[in-house]
């Protein structure tokens, strides 16, 4: 009897959740769904809509003249300021020196302003362009690396934003079923210029800025850069389906799955996409495929959902829309396919990127933005690392197919760009275009300076000298984009760094654990990943991200040992002062140019976030894949063998990014940090008190 009374208890709650899974709205991959079934919130929205409704014409007229009145201060009443991620200033001079010729790029140097362009310690992107962002230092915005530390896990998080998963669960058997809303948090802190300009009633417009994810609410549009996860949840991870049951080699940033033969020439095969929230533990949920092999004419027929496309060898596919399902929700990816060989077999799958026309995660801001472009442009990428660096590292994709990816990317861009260009007649426009930043760091070890180890494999005239192609792109889209400006718009061209060889990995943790500050369970001399094998009872110091060493600091970290105050100041000077004395027994090099104290660098009230000692190395070095990944060995440098071979986590003094305007600057070494400033007085808004970059006081007259 109890036994019945148990089976009706649970049939009458999956019929309840069946009823309700409309009610349900799916928000990112492991996060669940968010009930908004809320009689209240559904009472409460209504009568909001009809506010807002009735209001519009009053707010719209006020937004006007607060638009007006404050447009009449402005220098210039359109500012555009456009990013080239990695440009290196040392490099696109000796380009300019061997004779290439870049008019446009020149045409900026003669009639206006060519500078280097200071970048942060580290210059890494995303501490770089939220600085830019801000106008502030890194202990003011609080991003110090791509990855921060967990203190209750020591392992690595994203530091640009979180996905918080809902609190509360309903457990039945296999089944968990959220009852609160999951949320995405932006990590980086203080006021972004845009935000500041448009709450003068000026429009503003932000396409591709790194480090925007989610996006901000303000008066203007979005579109969300680096950061912005894919559909499975990562910052980007391919699909490679082959004949074979394993490869020969370690797919580590990939999914491997091996294609069932159905007949000699058909098989089928099974996409994994995101979590499935309703399931313990969030296994993928999957959607079938099936692929007929033509081998001499070296091509493919692919039918997966409602899709079918017939795909040649080498050739990137358009985006095809994928569909997953967990109840009646659908939720809604695209991807490219790549036919890299038919004999045997390989076919390579991109990131599941977040539909743009049914975003399942905020990738825009309006929501409706990204929904629009969509269908007046055609799909596009929305993953923060849209070039999928890591299948060509992992030598799954080839060569002249990254660079075909890369270029597609870059077009899509341009179209979203222009076709917002088109639309503001004044206000502000700022994007940021990554082409250069990936391919300098794929293509590095085909500039005959490099000194790479890494293979060169290539003979093609476009892959070998795919950096200065790079460079020509960019300046024939500034050609394009002078057709449609006057001498009446501001525009500026920032890079947040510059370039240059990563030839040797320095096994930064290997060294912390040969010098004791790392130390591992008895018995043990190297560690797996993560640091499985760490004995944190006895561990005073560890690396994380790229730059980062953390102390084991008792009260903050859950396992600390390290007393706060003048033990810790002490032993982050020591640690500091045995860095700089690192030499690479190879090549008899010094590793590392500087190690800075956080205190030394940052000030504001986040720099208590920051590593405990940040350190810069010297060109030529890194921290090493294995250190990356929190391994400890016993070697302490290794060569770099991955295509990845050009970088710029070393000190931005190394690495100079470029700085054009159409105008000349009264003042000299600008910096990220002025950018900021710089247009709040394009605008003739006076500067926050918070902000840190000075005015780089543009010359209207030129």
């Amino acid at each position: 009897m109890l036994k019945l009374l148990m089976k009706k208890t649970r049939i009458f709650l999956f019929f309840i959740i069946f009823l309700f899974l409309p009610l349900f709205c799916y928000v990112g991959p492991g996060a669940g769904f968010a009930f908004v079934g809320s009689f209240f919130f559904i009472f409460a929205a209504f009568f909001l809509a009809i506010f807002n409704f009735l209001t519009f014409p009053l707010r719209a007229l006020l937004r006007l003249l607060k638009r007006a009145r404050n447009l009449k201060k402005a220098k210039f009443k359109r500012v555009l300021v456009i990013g080239f991620d990695g440009m290196d200033f040392t490099l696109f001079n000796q380009f300019r020196k061997q004779g290439q010729k870049f008019p446009n790029f020149e045409k900026l140097a003669v009639e206006g302003t060519f500078s280097p362009l200071w970048s942060t310690e580290p210059p890494i992107s995303p501490v770089a362009w939220s600085t830019f962002t801000t106008g502030v230092n890194p202990g003011k915005h609080n991003i110090f690396d791509f990855l921060t530390n967990d203190r209750n896990t020591y392992m690595p998080k994203m530091a640009g934003s979180e996905i918080i998963p809902p609190r509360r669960n309903i457990k039945i058997g296999r089944w968990q079923i959220p009852l609160s809303s999951p949320k995405i948090e932006l990590k980086r802190k203080s006021q972004s210029f845009w935000k500041i300009v448009s709450g003068k009633g000026i429009y503003a417009s932000v396409l591709r800025m790194p480090f925007t994810f989610p996006p901000e609410k303000f008066y203007g549009s979005m579109l969300s850069g680096l950061g912005t996860p894919d559909l499975r949840g990562t910052q980007g991870s391919f699909s490679f389906f082959s004949e074979s049951q394993s490869e020969a080699f370690d797919i580590s940033d990939g999914v491997h799955e091996t294609l069932q033969r159905l007949e000699e020439n058909r098989f089928s095969g099974r996409i994994k996409g995101p979590g499935h929230p309703f399931l313990k533990g969030n296994p993928p949920m999957e959607i079938s495929f099936t692929l007929v092999l033509n081998r001499e004419d070296k091509s493919v027929e692919i039918a997966v959902g409602r899709e079918k496309i017939n795909l040649r060898q080498n050739q990137l596919s358009p985006w095809i829309k994928l569909e997953f399902r967990a109840g009646m929700i659908r939720v809604a990816g695209i991807a490219q396919w790549v036919l890299e060989d038919v004999q045997p077999l390989k076919l390579y799958l991109s990131p599941i990127n977040i539909d743009p026309e049914k975003p399942s995660m905020p990738v825009s801001h309006p929501k409706i933005f990204s929904v629009y472009l969509a269908k007046l442009l055609g799909s596009y990428a929305t993953l923060g690392m849209a070039e999928d660096t890591w299948s060509l590292n992992e030598r799954i994709l080839s060569e002249r197919n990254f660079i075909a990816q890369v270029y597609r990317t870059q077009e899509e861009r341009e179209k979203i760009f222009f076709n917002t260009l088109g639309k503001i007649r004044d206000g502000l426009l700022v994007q940021v275009f990554e082409t250069t930043d990936r391919i300098q760091h794929m293509f590095w070890r085909y500039l005959p300076d490099s000194g790479s180890p890494a293979p060169r494999p290539s003979q093609e005239p476009d892959v070998r000298g795919a950096i200065l192609e790079s460079y020509r792109r960019m300046d024939d889209f500034l050609g394009r984009l002078f057709k449609k400006i006057t001498k009446n718009d501001l525009l500026m061209i920032v890079s947040d760094h510059g370039f240059n060889a990563f030839n040797r990995g320095f096994n930064l943790n290997s060294w912390l654990h040969r010098e004791g500050y790392l130390v591992l369970q008895a018995g043990k001399k190297t560690s797996a990943k993560w640091y499985a094998d760490v004995d944190w009872s006895k561990s005073r110091a560890f690396g994380q991200g790229l730059n980062g060493i953390f102390l084991n600091l008792k009260g903050r970290e859950i396992n600390g040992i390290v007393n706060p105050g003048a033990e810790a100041e002490a032993l982050k000077k020591e640690i500091k002062q045995k860095l700089l004395k690192v030499v690479d027994e190879k090549l008899k090099k010094n590793a590392i140019k500087a190690a800075f104290i956080r205190e030394e660098i940052y000030r504001g009230p986040y720099t208590v976030n920051a590593p405990d000692i940040v350190v810069g190395y010297a060109v030529g070095y890194r921290v090493s894949w294995e250190s990356a990944v929190n391994y400890v060995g016993t070697e302490l440098f290794s060569d770099n063998l991955r295509m990845w071979s050009g970088d710029h986590a070393f000190t931005r003094d190394q690495v100079p990014g470029v700085f054009f305007c159409n105008h000349k600057i009264a003042e000299k070494d600008p910096g990220l940090i002025d950018i900021s400033p710089t247009v709040l007085a394009a605008f003739g808004i006076a500067r926050p008190a918070f902000i840190e970059g000075r005015d780089l006081k543009i010359d209207q007259s030129t």
